[in-house]
């Protein structure tokens, strides 16, 4: 099973079937437990964390939704297989092709990903324009730092407020490097003349899944801790205006730097319009 992050009330209808509560009940424990708390933290989420334990389901999530937020070239947005960078570079794939059509192609070598570009190697210590730091970093030259990892967000409830949202509805920060890098300023054009916005949204197996910043974390420990992220979201629709609200706090999802997802996990696509991020 899983909880639906879409919406506010689909949150509360599926958190509260798991924790067999009423929606009344639900925000009248999550009232008494912000009381006590105040504004110390650390006994709000012992507060929330007794609550789960108490009304412990008889089954936890073992799935989790995933929504990738992506801008697609023409061609490749039918493409649904979840890419590390890796594999979506250095394979044959939509992507790769039309970059092959200008120019720019990727290997694998010596665990990091070598660039050709014009027919001729890239140097990255010899290149003078953009940030050639953050391409040797996502290209997997820092051993130990690899950024090959496909990734998302688990609320899709207020996503097109946030701000890695509205970033994210341009160039890809990885082509707009790889633009200034090597000055393939036809590329860029080529990018935004024949793209669009989208979400991508899977159901994962939540073992599948890390949390940024808690990678760490145990199934079980995962289990839970997407249940406090819902009541956190749920407390602040109680307290807040919904029209005033952002997508704070809306927690990081990631696979393993390694971990391709096949097909069978996507759910759906939408396109993003600039009025949907308004």
């Amino acid at each position: 099973m899983f909880i639906d992050t879409h919406s506010k009330e689909s949150m509360e209808k599926t958190l509260c079937d798991l924790l067999n509560v009423t929606e009344d009940e639900l925000y009248v424990i999550i009232s008494e437990i912000g009381s006590r708390a105040g504004d110390d933290y650390d006994i709000w989420k012992s507060g929330i964390r007794d609550f789960i334990n108490q009304h412990r389901p008889s089954s936890l999530p073992d799935e989790i939704l995933l929504f990738h937020l992506a801008r697609r070239l023409q061609g490749t947005e039918d493409d649904v297989i979840a890419r590390n960078l890796l594999d979506l570079l250095t394979t044959e794939n939509a992507f790769s092709k039309v970059l092959k059509e200008h120019k720019v192609e990727f290997y694998k070598e010596d665990g990091h990903i070598e660039t050709i570009y014009n027919g001729k190697n890239v140097d990255w210590e010899k290149c003078w324009n953009g940030n050639s730091s953050y391409m040797k970093s996502r290209l997997g030259y820092f051993k130990g730092r690899e950024d090959h990892c496909f990734n998302g967000f688990a609320f899709k409830d207020l996503l097109y407020k946030n701000s890695y949202a509205r970033n994210l509805s341009g160039v890809p920060e990885f082509i707009g490097q790889l633009i200034e890098c090597l000055g393939c300023r036809e590329l860029g054009h080529f990018f935004m003349e024949h793209s669009a916005y989208y979400c991508y949204e899977y159901k994962i197996p939540i073992d599948r899944v890390m949390f940024d910043d808690h990678d760490s974390y145990s199934t079980g420990m995962k289990q839970k801790y997407l249940i406090e992220c819902v009541i956190e979201r749920l407390r602040d629709y109680r307290y807040s205006n919904p029209r005033y609200m952002y997508d704070h706090e809306n927690p990081v999802l990631r696979l393993a730097d390694d971990d391709i997802l096949p097909a069978s996990y996507f759910v759906s696509k939408e396109i993003i319009t600039g009025d949907m991020l308004r």
